[in-house]
């Protein structure tokens, strides 16, 4: 799988979540996310129905969201290392593939969350409602 595929995998769920810097545990909420990932001069839509237990893990400590991570990304495609939560910010490395390792970044904002890789990959979410 190439890397542009990978990090589109990762994009709907790992962006597609907000956050209070408040509580932890409004880091997200379950429901209907659509957003955009723009890698280079592309933009690619995406759209991701987040569960309420998908949720309750992206709410938790840096050791649920790894565990959640990896169980949306399998570690025979990307190792996720690193994880760090705090407040509205989620950081971790993944590794994928021959690649050098990414450090992906995402920010959220109540309804809505930005995100960005070391590469220079960004991406962009917010909630529309109940899933589809």
């Amino acid at each position: 799988m190439s890397t542009v595929r990978v990090f589109l995998t990762l994009a709907p769920l790992v962006f597609v979540c907000w956050a209070s810097p408040a509580s932890a545990a409004d880091r997200m909420r379950p429901g209907q996310w659509v957003g955009t990932t723009t890698v280079g001069a592309r933009v690619f839509p995406n759209s991701s129905c987040v569960s309420q237990s998908d949720a309750d893990a992206m709410n938790g400590d840096a050791k649920a969201v790894q565990t959640l991570l990896e169980k949306t990304i399998p570690p025979s495609i990307c190792k996720i290392i690193d994880v760090k939560v705090s407040g509205g910010q989620v950081v971790y490395t993944a590794a994928c593939g021959a690649q050098p390792p990414r450090i992906i970044t995402t920010m959220y904002h109540g309804n809505s969350s930005e995100g960005s890789d070391s590469i220079g990959t960004k991406t962009e979410a917010k909630l529309t409602g109940a899933c589809k």
